[in-house]
């Protein structure tokens, strides 16, 4: 019994530590300088897609949407891998990225459900016929890029060590 109660008196301060760090978000406005991100050309889908670009940008639900459409690389709320693999080969030159976001994309295609409550929760709207999840995927893939950035283009300092810890511990997919 002692034996017991000493693991449990040695363990309960470091799991409320572990606790306590997730509630103190680090400066995750830092992490836009953290990682080095690849170029992402759009471009090419602009013919079918360019009503909805902001700025000569496409970041709105109705970009993202018409782009996974206009790949075929959705299907309903599902990803369709093969499609969205020539996606973002078209998108982008470098293929050290794209195996990191395509690893994104496996790991969040594995979530689609916990998306989809998610996005029932947040209550996000549908804009016209525009839907979210492809909005979803994308900012998806995109944070699991942050979480597994190559180490050549990773700013190795404390506070983007210390903002990507938080996030692979702390966030949720």
């Amino acid at each position: 019994m002692l034996h017991l109660l000493t693991w449990v008196l040695l363990f309960t301060p470091a799991f409320q530590a572990a606790e306590k760090s997730c509630s103190e978000r680090p400066d995750v406005t830092a992490l836009k300088n953290c990682c080095k991100l690849p170029n992402l050309d759009f471009s090419s889908y602009n013919s079918k897609c360019g009503q909805f670009l902001i700025n000569g940008v496409h970041v709105t639900p109705c970009s993202f949407d018409c782009i996974f459409k206009a790949a075929n690389a959705i299907n309903g709320t599902s990803l369709v891998m093969e499609n969205v693999e020539k996606m973002m080969r078209s998108i982008m030159d470098s293929d050290e990225f794209l195996q990191v976001y395509m690893g994104g994309f496996k790991t969040c295609a594995a979530q689609e459900q916990v998306m989809i409550k998610s996005l029932k929760r947040r209550r996000v709207p549908v804009t016209g016929r525009c839907a979210s999840m492809s909005l979803m995927y994308g900012l998806c893939a995109h944070r699991y890029f942050y979480r597994n950035c190559p180490e050549s283009v990773w700013s190795k300092t404390a506070g983007c060590n210390e903002a990507r810890e938080y996030n692979i511990r702390c966030d949720a997919f």
